[in-house]
């Protein structure tokens, strides 16, 4: 094996990096993202690596940006696309770009990429600020999956899947076993589709509240809401406005977190005395 092929196969474990080999599934994915997209269209991909997934998506006529934060990728990126009009490889960092500048029609632009496990939630709350984009496609470990379309009452429920549902609606693509990445991870993947609502449900601030109480919720997901609102160092709600609340939306203050749906989280984070935070 010659070195340029050994390193070509070299992942960095610091960017978390784990490139998809299985053909079947580049394909599968980027027709998930591309769909009938049409000539001349945007796409944003995230993590380019070698560029598995790079071909199938300028072969479907879109105008595709790739941003690509590994040095040695991305120079390797820009050289071999540098003659085609259709590939534009952006040497950068996906939760520091500004993103709406880096296509033509941000809101028409579609989102896909096989992100790493370690940044996987910044990278989803980065992508569903608005403005939206129209649709997203990312492979996501198995587990963390199964938590963004899980619904209240189930075990994994939590603040992730409040917060992707107030802003999307979330369907599943395919499986990715492990044995088709290299190097090979610990546990299995997912393709999802994330498509943002629109018109939008909550604005900047309201989704910044919604996430500013789910996140207090599920950390203490054991005690009842009422104590949750009036006790946590985040919170620290007025007694009168969690009665109020509390009693408005038809709510025991004995209830736990996972029992409330994305809806009484958008709604309660309007009602309730909260301090704004942005995620």
């Amino acid at each position: 094996m010659s070195p340029a092929r050994k390193r070509r196969k070299r992942a960095k474990r610091s960017l978390g990096q784990n490139f998809l080999i299985d053909p079947n599934l580049q394909r599968k994915i980027a027709e998930a993202a591309t769909g009938a997209i049409g000539e001349g269209r945007s796409i944003l991909e995230i993590g380019p690596g070698h560029g598995a997934l790079t071909d199938h998506l300028a072969s479907s006529g879109a105008a595709v940006t790739a941003v690509e934060l590994d040095d040695h990728l991305a120079a390797t990126l820009g050289a071999r696309y540098s003659d085609d009009p259709r590939v534009t490889v952006v040497h950068g960092d996906i939760l520091s770009v500004d993103l709406p500048s880096l296509t033509a029609d941000w809101g028409r632009t579609r989102v896909v990429g096989n992100i790493p496990y370690n940044i996987t939630t910044p990278i989803i709350f980065r992508l569903l600020q608005l403005p939206y984009p129209a649709d997203i496609v990312l492979t996501v470990q198995a587990e963390v999956a199964a938590r963004i379309m899980s619904g209240p009452g189930t075990r994994v429920y939590g603040a992730l899947s409040v917060g992707v549902a107030v802003h999307a609606r979330v369907t599943k693509v395919c499986r990715v076993p492990r044995q088709a990445f290299r190097p090979v991870p610990r546990v299995d993947s997912a393709a999802i589709r994330i498509t943002p609502r629109d018109p939008p449900r909550v604005t900047i601030e309201e989704a910044a509240r919604v996430r500013a109480l789910t996140r207090a919720a599920f950390s203490w997901r054991r005690k009842q809401l009422g104590t949750i609102l009036r006790r946590h160092p985040d919170l620290r709600c007025p007694a009168s406005s969690i009665r109020d609340a509390l009693a408005a939306r038809t709510l025991s203050p004995t209830v736990r977190p996972e029992q409330l749906s994305p809806e009484d989280y958008l709604w309660l984070s309007g009602a309730l005395t909260l301090p704004a935070q942005r995620f």
